[in-house]
């Protein structure tokens, strides 16, 4: 039996009373955690700022640690600096390679799917705040995927998109590497999968995903604005607002997030912990037998996945 208590954040997630981070959390609690995050999609806890010690070996409970290539000094790749200040405590300039990550990160999307195995939790601690903006807001997959109906949820079976961080950095005006995930190629996951510690089906998009598989650029964008328009809608989204010491850890093979911009002469750092995952992502299979569908018969408009024929088609490219 867990030893602490939760309350609603309104459209999805918690917030956590009563389990101090900073303690020796025993592994009843830590079960209890997990568990709650995978329901929820998001926790979050408030006055606990964390040093860079405690936050690494909570991260380290979850699993294995990402090690993203680091952009400044830091020093452990395993535990990423999310800001716009120098090591002197200086706000760097707009065009800083920093700023270039904070602005792709504007747009909906889950921590490292450009990676083969994407990351499975973010641990994020709220260092410095701006006095206004930066907020984060989360959207959960498994709701959009849960608010389609059981027509679309058939079509969408199969379907794979590419991921490319790249296309993605390009449409927010970087077009060097030297940023994480840009230099990747892309990479194919499934439209819809399978979460590998519930079970349940969960859709998979994002921003960051350039097209579908086999589908020309112009379908897959109309497919995948839907499909994301559905999952962010107003009242399916919980919009948080920083202050120091909040603690925050999500489920990105479930949740959709992204940060809002602010202004650039204030400062804004954040210190992240990417936990790995632990297999590429697994397709979905459907409870009941597909069926033909044409275009038009539901709000999406999908159809069986057409051979790429122009130099506009999308890449057709297998996960390696």
């Amino acid at each position: 039996m867990r030893s602490f208590e939760t309350r609603s954040l309104g459209a999805l997630g918690v917030e956590i009373v009563d389990l101090d981070l900073h303690g020796q959390i025993s592994d009843e609690d830590f079960s209890a955690l997990r568990e709650t995050i995978m329901d929820e999609g998001l926790v979050l806890f408030r006055g606990q700022p964390m040093e860079r010690e405690a936050h690494v070996a909570l991260g380290e409970r979850f699993g294995a640690r990402e090690h993203l290539n680091p952009m400044d000094d830091d020093r452990d790749p395993g535990l990423v600096v999310i800001g716009n200040v120098d090591a002197t405590g200086q706000v760097l300039a707009s065009d800083s390679p920093f700023m270039k990550l904070i602005s792709i990160n504007e747009g909906w999307h889950t921590d490292s799917s450009f990676r083969p195995v994407p990351a499975s939790f973010s641990l994020f601690s709220a260092v410095v705040v701006p006095p206004e903006g930066g907020d984060t807001f989360y959207a959960s997959l498994e709701k959009g995927w849960k608010a389609l109906t059981e027509g679309e949820r058939q079509s969408l079976y199969g379907l794979n998109g590419i991921h490319d961080y790249a296309s993605a950095y390009r449409r927010r005006g970087s077009q060097s590497g030297a940023i994480v995930g840009f230099d990747d190629p892309p990479i194919a996951h499934p439209l819809v999968r399978r979460h590998p510690e519930t079970g349940r089906s969960i859709l998979y998009v994002s921003e960051h995903v350039a097209s579908i598989e086999g589908w020309s650029l112009d379908e897959s964008r109309r497919l995948l604005d839907r499909l994301i328009a559905e999952t962010t809608r107003e009242d399916r989204v919980y919009r948080h607002h920083w202050q120091v010491g909040d603690f925050a850890i999500w489920d990105n093979r479930s949740m959709l997030h992204r940060a809002q911009g602010f202004d650039g002469t204030h400062a804004r750092v954040m210190h992240h912990v990417r936990v790995a995952g632990a297999e590429r992502p697994i397709a979905a299979i459907p409870s009941t037998p597909m069926r033909t569908r044409t275009p038009g018969n539901d709000s999406v408009p999908i159809r069986k996945r057409p051979a790429a024929t122009s130099r506009e088609s999308a890449p057709t490219r297998e996960p390696s």
